[in-house]
């Protein structure tokens, strides 16, 4: 199965700089939604992992900006996990102009399950460990 759709969204005026194209900054508010989205499809349930205390943690992101964004497009973030260890995972997502189906930025990101009781790292749970083979991909 490898990449799923994790993010779509519209890179409003308000999201652009003065040259008309998207922010950086808002590059990475995209991909933030986008990793949620993924990890509810690996089983985390954010409201419910919340109650436990538990929530995700970006410990790395490495960006590599490939084309411009203008203002008004629509853009999705597909996402594919690259490891997983005990207690992160290290995943790509890719930000594509969805009309032209353009890459407009790849990231490379860390996030680590976090204990906020206990104030550090929690293992993934084995049924996250055993989801997350259907989308990792195919060569590094």
């Amino acid at each position: 199965m490898a990449a799923v759709r994790t993010f779509s969204g519209v890179a409003h005026t308000w999201l652009c700089d003065e040259m008309g194209h998207m922010n950086t900054r808002n590059y990475v508010g995209m991909f933030d939604d986008a990793m949620q989205h993924f990890m509810l499809i690996l089983g985390h349930k954010a409201t419910v992992d919340g109650e436990r205390r538990l929530g995700w943690a970006d410990v790395r992101h490495e960006i590599d900006y490939k084309a411009e964004v203008p203002e008004g497009a629509l853009v999705h973030v597909d996402c594919e996990a690259v490891k997983i260890g005990n207690s992160a995972i290290t995943y790509l997502q890719t930000l594509v102009l969805s009309e032209s189906s353009e890459v407009a930025a790849v990231n490379r990101a860390t996030s680590v399950l976090f204990d906020l009781k206990q104030r550090g790292t929690a293992r993934i749970p084995q049924a996250m460990r055993d989801k997350v083979v259907d989308y990792m991909v195919a060569s590094d």
